[in-house]
């Protein structure tokens, strides 16, 4: 019995487990997720990349995103390719990742 319910308890955590989001998704799969997936990728690109530029927090991934995975065509890109847009266009505009002063 005690196994059977531990079976049980596995097969119930994996669906929320395949739920979350990952780089490798999709765009469309970003914007049908949750917000709270999408906040918990957000928040791991911030932490990864604030240190080259402060602005890049959580909520402006999300934000740009978000964006992106509006532009036409985009769904079938991946959240990665996204994000490194996001990047890059933010590199852009302060001057190669150099905080304004």
């Amino acid at each position: 019995m005690r196994r059977f319910s531990a079976l049980l308890l596995a097969m119930a955590l994996v669906p929320g487990a395949a739920s979350a989001l990952s780089m490798t998704d999709t765009l469309e799969a970003w914007k049908q997720s949750s917000a709270m997936d999408r906040l918990q990728l957000a928040t791991r690109f911030g932490k990864s990349f604030v240190s080259v530029n402060e602005s890049f927090t959580a909520g402006y991934f999300v934000k740009c995103i978000d964006d992106v995975a509006g532009y036409p065509n985009a769904q079938k890109a991946k959240i990665e390719d996204a994000m490194r847009e996001c990047v890059a266009s933010q590199l852009r505009m302060t001057g190669k990742g150099q905080a304004d002063d």
